[in-house]
């Protein structure tokens, strides 16, 4: 089989497209394209491979970025497997195991250079297929991100990588600037690809509650921000027992688990806390007294920055601080579970891994109950108030010409309509949030020229449009509520991927 791709790829993509939409796992494996030369693989099970099976060395793809992404990454990769390509015959023991896709893969976690900046640079440096993150980006990043590459990035890191991606595009230096192969200036895509709520952990063993523990909590957002604001000191504040009865039994002082890396997990608790955090009877967003009344949205840009934090240990009349040794959401959770008396936050699918964790009720943004941020197996958010950018598919996918993308909601104020915010909405679990991955335009190129990623093969392309024309088909999101994570509204879908095919 002929696995190049062709310019713009052609009607095979819609047959794809209505195939994942319409047909279960069963009817998927069977699929038959029109054209499968340029379009996903025939069927489960082939293991995506080129006649003797080339496609399995030569076709797998990398991405890095965003830990709150990863375990969305992971589902994914696995789930495209399993519907599309059949286990590939490499060891369970490679970057990517018997899957196609490879994120965060070890040689990036052990030289730390994952998490939210990196895959912003990861993207800019073109060191990999893909990016993820979660915001996903401001207007400075996407105007670095579409301009020239460079050697120099998106944040003031550097291109030059300390180990090797396990896949091409290899070997270094990045950008490519190799005469005749050289990377060039393309927009990028950016897209949301699940939906995620950050559960608040709490550890309170029984020892540090004279024997009588509480088994749940139920948070207010004035008693979320005056625990997170440092103003609550202990557990039995007034304030949290008159809501929270067991915690009269709890006299141990409160310690603020907090990301050692600047997450876009500590940016979505902040967001939450700026939209909903009641003061004198209002909405507002004034800190607890220990900050001397400051606001919220003033914590944002420095997204390390906590009141009362100048470094663990001179936190003056605020609440004790700990930062985690290292960055990632399993990091949070691991140092809260270390931690008695601690209190952190996670996506859901890090929290649920948790042992001895209560995961507290938030009131929800109608003020009609208390919300957990899991509904049966799924993440219990609300994104149906969100909006696609203006623009059609091209905005869909954040290339609308006209500035009203992706990046327009990462400012405490906006102009344009609630596109990706999703705190404080509805009356369901109020802390929630989009992940995002990026991916280059003008990929579909195989002739040889110049692109945005030239050392990508022909192979890799193939498979990096498939797998987003798979993770953006109703048959993968239907899959996000077994799984701790929410789908993106279903009416997006036509939209993200029309987007994503044309412009690739």
């Amino acid at each position: 089989m002929d696995m190049s791709l062709r310019k713009r790829f052609g009607f095979g993509t819609r047959a794809l497209l209505v195939g994942l939409s319409v047909l279960g796992c069963s009817a998927l494996a069977n699929l038959v394209l029109a054209d499968a030369s340029y379009a996903i693989p025939p069927a489960a099970g082939l293991a995506c491979q080129n006649g003797g099976g080339s496609q399995a060395s030569n076709g797998k793809i990398t991405g890095r970025g965003s830990s709150f992404n990863a375990h969305a990454e992971a589902l994914f990769a696995q789930l495209y497997e399993e519907d599309v390509c059949g286990s590939t015959p490499e060891t369970l023991s490679g970057p990517a195991g018997n899957t196609m896709v490879a994120y965060n893969y070890p040689a990036a976690e052990a030289a730390s250079a994952t998490g939210a900046k990196f895959g912003l640079q990861a993207a800019a440096c073109r060191t990999d297929a893909y990016a993820g993150d979660a915001t996903p980006y401001t207007e400075k990043n996407l105007e670095e991100l579409d301009g020239a590459p460079a050697t120099s990035t998106t944040g003031g890191g550097s291109c030059a990588l300390t180990f090797t991606p396990p896949f091409d595009p290899t070997p270094g230096p990045y950008p490519d600037k190799e005469p005749g192969q050289a990377d060039t200036q393309a927009n990028i895509m950016s897209f949301p690809i699940a939906g995620e709520s950050l559960a608040l952990i709490v550890n309170l063993p029984s020892a540090a509650c004279s024997g009588k523990p509480p088994t749940s909590l139920d948070l207010t957002a004035k008693e979320v921000s005056r625990i997170y604001g440092g103003d609550a000191l202990k557990w039995n504040d007034a304030e949290l027992v008159a809501n929270n009865a067991s915690l009269a039994n709890c006299e141990g002082e409160i310690y603020r688990v907090v990301r050692e890396d600047s997450a876009a997990q500590s940016e979505f608790l902040k967001k939450y806390l700026i939209a909903a955090e009641p003061t004198d009877g209002g909405r507002g967003d004034v800190v607890g007294e220990c900050a001397v009344g400051k606001e919220w949205s003033a914590y944002l840009k420095t997204n390390t920055e906590w009141p009362g934090l100048q470094k663990p240990g001179s936190e003056g009349t605020c609440s004790k601080i700990k930062k985690t040794a290292s960055s990632g959401g399993p990091e949070e959770v691991k140092t809260v579970e270390e931690t008695e008396n601690g209190v952190g936050y996670a996506d859901l699918a890090d929290a649920v891994e948790g042992k001895g964790l209560i995961t507290a009720s938030v009131e929800n943004a109608v003020n009609t109950g208390y919300q957990s941020p899991q509904s049966g197996s799924a993440a219990n958010c609300n994104f149906s108030t969100l909006t696609l950018p203006s623009g059609g598919k091209n905005g869909a996918v954040g290339l609308n010409a006209e500035d009203d993308n992706w990046a327009n909601n990462n400012e405490a104020t906006d102009e344009f309509p609630n596109h990706e915010n999703a705190v404080d909405l509805g009356n369901r679990y109020p802390i929630c949030a989009l992940a995002f991955d990026l991916v280059y335009t003008g990929l579909d190129d195989t002739s040889g020229t110049e692109n945005a990623i030239t050392r990508l093969t022909n192979n890799q392309r193939r498979t990096l449009y498939s797998y987003f024309t798979y993770v953006l088909s109703s048959t993968a999101q239907d899959k996000l509520t077994a799984h701790n994570y929410a789908p993106l509204p279903n009416a997006w879908l036509p939209l993200l991927t029309e987007g994503f095919e044309s412009n690739f």
